[in-house]
């Protein structure tokens, strides 16, 4: 049986860091440019976790959510709009494509149970917390066991 190893955070940082070497700096920053363009916020209350992520413009059948081993990714896809051609664009900055981002999600999140809603440019994401087990502390015994 195969297993697929899974990434951890420090992984991830590792390949943000390689990546940043491989394309240079752009701007001194190349991933804060790159996130900036679906800023995303986490947030975790007692109980609910609620992610955030600005998609202006998008409608929400252009969206698409999916969770897989802990990461939440979003991808977003614009197109072009459909303004004339004719005459000279002077400036045209809004462009079309695909943008994704991926965000770890805490394990306590009940995935079955997320919901998400599209208002005003911002997609939110809710997941109930689980019921945990209770905390409880465990003793150390010391000397010999019998």
């Amino acid at each position: 049986m195969s297993m697929t190893p899974r990434m951890g955070r420090q992984d991830l940082e590792s390949m943000r860091d390689r990546l940043d070497r491989l394309l240079g700096e752009v701007g001194g920053r190349t991933w804060e440019l790159l996130e900036r363009s679906m800023p995303v916020d986490v947030y975790e209350s007692d109980s609910e976790i609620i992610v955030s992520v600005s998609v202006p413009g998008v409608e929400p059948e252009h969206l698409d959510i999916q969770y897989t081993d802990g990461l939440l990714t979003i991808r977003a896809t614009t197109e072009e709009s459909s303004e004339s051609e004719e005459g000279t664009w002077h400036i045209r900055e809004r462009k079309s494509g695909m943008s994704e981002r991926s965000v770890p999600i805490p394990r306590s999140a009940d995935i079955e149970q997320a919901e998400a809603t599209l208002e005003n440019g911002v997609l939110r994401v809710k997941f109930p917390v689980e019921e945990q087990s209770a905390r409880r502390r465990i003793q150390i015994r010391t000397g010999a066991t019998s």
